[in-house]
């Protein structure tokens, strides 16, 4: 990835346009999600089960929070590989340069990658803890790759392990901050109880939101400055014999 020829391809307005609209997109979704969640919990008496009330839910069935939970999830991560690729150097969201199948391909991996990756990393962590974290630190570096790159997903992860070499503490820390920071208002708004339910909600959205959206260029600046050290290098994560013709 070369970020100076891009940025002059595109100009810098562009992207900052195309990102805005982007994490726009990503806090209806994350609306829709949380909404959904809610309803399921809600309508299944899984939050009577626990002792929670949800104030503010859908007015749909079960079946119906179950397809809005999962539609919207497939949206967020959609939105997700979309913001890597207006943050990533040659690239662009509705695939300029692209086929309309080769982009559809790509957000399809990107799916597949976030969705069972994040599977990987719950069993990995209920198990062992140890391969949970792994999975964990490795799996926005992969994701950047599947989405930002248009590697197939094999090679992402096989290059990936290699491009995480020393940089695996920056991930993780990019990782925390991610998850902390929505964490710390959520647990501060329940503990509180001071906000009204409905503006509870879209607090929580924007930080969940834009919390996503700015690590999501943390770890696209952190792949396209790993790419760079290494560019004068034998680019063999990029280029290996033995992998390239592996899906």
């Amino acid at each position: 990835m070369t970020l100076q020829d891009s940025s002059a391809g595109r100009g810098v307005d562009g992207v900052g346009i195309r990102a805005v609209g982007l994490v726009v997109a990503l806090l209806v979704v994350d609306a829709a999600w949380n909404l959904s969640l809610n309803t399921l919990l809600d309508r299944s008496g899984m939050a009577e089960t626990i002792g929670v009330t949800f104030d503010v839910v859908l007015p749909l069935t079960v079946l119906g929070a179950v397809g809005g939970l999962a539609v919207s999830t497939v949206a967020g991560v959609a939105v997700l590989a979309a913001l890597v690729r207006v943050f990533a150097p040659d690239t662009d969201a509705l695939g300029g340069g692209q086929s309309p199948a080769e982009t559809l391909l790509t957000y399809a991996r990107a799916v597949v990658v976030a969705l069972v990756g994040l599977v990987a990393a719950g069993v990995g962590l209920a198990a062992l803890v140890v391969p949970g974290l792994v999975v964990l630190v490795h799996l926005p570096l992969v994701f950047v790759a599947v989405a930002g790159d248009g590697e197939p997903i094999g090679r992402a992860v096989e290059r990936t392990w290699t491009r995480a070499r020393g940089n695996r503490a920056r991930v993780a820390a990019v990782g925390l901050a991610v998850v902390a920071v929505p964490l710390a208002v959520t647990v501060v708004a329940t503990l509180t109880a001071l906000l009204p339910p409905l503006v509870e909600l879209a607090v929580g959205v924007v930080v969940t939101g834009v919390a996503a959206a700015a690590g999501v260029a943390a770890f696209t600046a952190i792949a396209d400055s790993i790419d760079g050290q290494s560019a004068g290098s034998s680019r063999t994560d990029r280029v290996n014999p033995t992998a390239s013709g592996r899906l």
